[in-house]
């Protein structure tokens, strides 16, 4: 009988160390095939790289893993863990008309009305339409008061600090305001011509824009190389466009940022107005209501929450993300929600949900377009691994791209080896590469990475490729 117990211990302890063995020989062959993918690029590449096992933690691979790096929109991961800690799930945005019902008398409204901002990143200018139209549903035809639009939900402070001012711009850089109707861009959609050398058709919306665009494209033949439209710059809020379109070419958008939220939703509110017969007898003021004037005469609610949360991950979208971080700095500061704030109550959370602490000099916005900002894989990884553990693991990782599916990487790992075993965050600016999240390896066991590459002056693209040939390093594993 002790024969047989000690061969069953001698047999068990055999097990586990041919288990222990065989984990060390994986480890050992992932930092052989990463630090020979790692030779090419010479030994000043400023990279960090952490891999760990989801279920077990334990490290697979290490180099520079607590070293500080710009991460670009993997800044977004934070944010939206500290989102998902914050809001309920059925937390929406709203969009609120306040009108008093009982002064209305023959069509006219002896009194104000309120229209309340919350920093709905994805208001459009049709919602708006809906919004005011309920007022002409209630055969409202003439306001004698005036029209008093709150937008002090956030704070004035339109990008964040350390954001280049080459981005302002653009819609990625568009201000970040309470105000935020049709993203804070201005649209226009070119179409081309049915024959070549004729010029390209520019198609406004029906709507005012406070933005002028100049047409200087034309339409080329289908066989034409290098054809690519241009938008720059001239003078005051004017933008030309020139370049050329193929005629086979389908319609092509044009979105620049606006400058001055305001204006533009004064713009739109007035339009909106006359375009449902309303008149109104005073100029429309921005300023904080101070009391709630009447029940809500009608309200327009934002995508739901988690809906906010996918589109920002997958598309990388920067007005959703940096609208999230103000917010959860309202909420936890009961105040005008601010760059500020949202750095105090984000790094609060995470200090307490994630145990991960940072200095008030990081985490400076939520989308990563700060060049303040600086992280490193060990937090990036820490944040990933308690994410997994939570109780909406399963909606967090699903929310982010898909190698060869969707979002960011819909265009990158299509292969059959990568395509859809990674669930990355991207994260891109100039002289910054980035890349986390979880990966499915060949024998179906999660792995969490971070890969953060900063101060290359070369194409991006050589370090996007790196990025993906490491995550199918990690997926060949065992």
């Amino acid at each position: 009988m002790k024969k047989i117990y000690w061969l069953t211990l001698l047999f068990v302890s055999f097990m586990s160390c041919a288990g222990f063995a065989n984990k060390n020989m994986v480890a050992g062959q992932i930092s052989k095939n990463i630090d020979e993918a790692l030779k090419t690029f010479g030994e000043n590449i400023n990279i960090g790289i952490l891999v760990q096992d989801a279920k077990t933690g334990k490290v697979l691979y290490k180099r520079n893993a607590d070293r500080y790096f710009m991460p670009a929109s993997n800044e977004k991961l934070f944010t939206a863990f500290a989102a998902l800690e914050s809001f309920s799930p059925d937390f929406s945005y709203q969009t609120r008309l306040f009108a008093d019902k009982t002064k209305v008398k023959n069509g006219i409204l002896e009194d104000n009305i309120y229209i309340q901002f919350s920093g709905d990143p994805r208001l459009t200018s049709d919602q708006l339409e809906q919004l005011l139209g309920s007022l002409a549903q209630a055969e409202i035809k003439k306001i004698k008061g005036a029209v008093i639009i709150d937008d002090t939900a956030f704070d004035n402070e339109a990008m964040s600090p350390g954001t280049t001012w080459d981005d302002k711009d653009f819609c990625w850089g568009a201000p970040v305001s309470a105000l935020m109707i049709n993203q804070n861009c201005a649209n226009a959609t070119l179409v081309p011509a049915s024959r070549p050398g004729q010029p390209a058709t520019l198609k406004l919306p029906d709507y005012p824009q406070p933005i002028r665009f100049i047409n200087q494209v034309t339409t080329k033949a289908p066989a034409t190389k290098d054809c690519a439209i241009k938008v720059k710059p001239e003078g005051d809020k004017t933008y030309a466009i020139s370049g050329c379109i193929k005629t086979n070419a389908q319609p092509q958008n044009v979105a620049m940022a606006i400058s001055g939220p305001r204006e533009n939703t004064r713009l739109l509110v007035d339009y909106l107005l006359k375009k449902n017969h309303i008149q109104v007898s005073k100029k429309i003021e921005f300023r904080k209501m101070s009391f709630l004037p009447a029940e809500v005469f009608s309200k327009q609610d934002s995508l739901p929450f988690k809906a906010l949360i996918t589109t920002m991950l997958k598309e990388s979208d920067n007005g959703i993300a940096e609208s999230l971080f103000k917010t959860i700095g309202a909420l936890y500061t009961h105040e005008a929600g601010s760059f500020i704030n949202g750095n105090n109550a984000v790094r609060a959370i995470l200090a307490e949900a994630a145990h991960l602490n940072f200095p008030p000099t990081t985490l400076i916005d939520g989308s990563g377009a700060s060049r303040y900002n600086f992280i490193t894989p060990e937090q990036i990884v820490a944040l990933l691994q308690k994410a997994f553990y939570s109780d909406y693991a399963a909606y967090f990782i699903s929310s982010l791209p898909v190698s060869g599916v969707d979002g960011t990487l819909k265009d990158r790992m299509k292969d059959p080896l990568t395509r859809g075993k990674v669930h990355a965050k991207t994260g891109s600016m100039s002289a910054v590469s980035s890349l986390s999240g979880y990966l499915e390896t060949k024998t179906k066991r999660t792995l969490i990475f971070s890969i953060m590459i900063n101060g290359f002056v070369d194409s991006p693209e050589k370090y996007k490729a790196l990025e993906d040939k490491l995550c199918a390093i990690l997926i060949k594993s065992s």
